[in-house]
């Protein structure tokens, strides 16, 4: 595999993450909405909607370039929030499983 189609496919998992977070944090917005806890919740959405765009935005045009730092920087917080989408989402499994049962 190289390098070009391994980077086309972390920029997948990066956006079906993202994409994960957004619709978790839709549902725990919706179940915390009353007790005044959506705002970390919604922290999700946003984060999940980051990812997807940043995702989706190398996967169409890669990166010109005209700012030889751009590049690199979409990829540092690309990189960022995919850790921190997987960190909400475990978070976010690890609290409500334990409320279903």
């Amino acid at each position: 595999m190289n390098k070009e189609k391994l980077n086309k496919l972390i920029l997948r998992i990066e956006a079906a993450v993202g994409v994960i977070a957004m619709l978790m944090g839709t549902i725990l917005t919706v179940a915390v909405w009353n007790e005044g806890y959506f705002v970390g919740a919604m922290m999700m959405i946003v984060t999940g909607a980051i990812s997807v765009f940043l995702g989706f935005k190398e996967l169409v045009q890669p990166s010109d370039h005209v700012f030889h730092w751009l590049p690199l920087f979409y990829k540092i917080v690309r990189r960022s929030f995919f850790f921190l989408n997987v960190v909400l989402i475990g978070l976010v499994i690890l609290t409500v499983a334990p409320m279903l049962e």
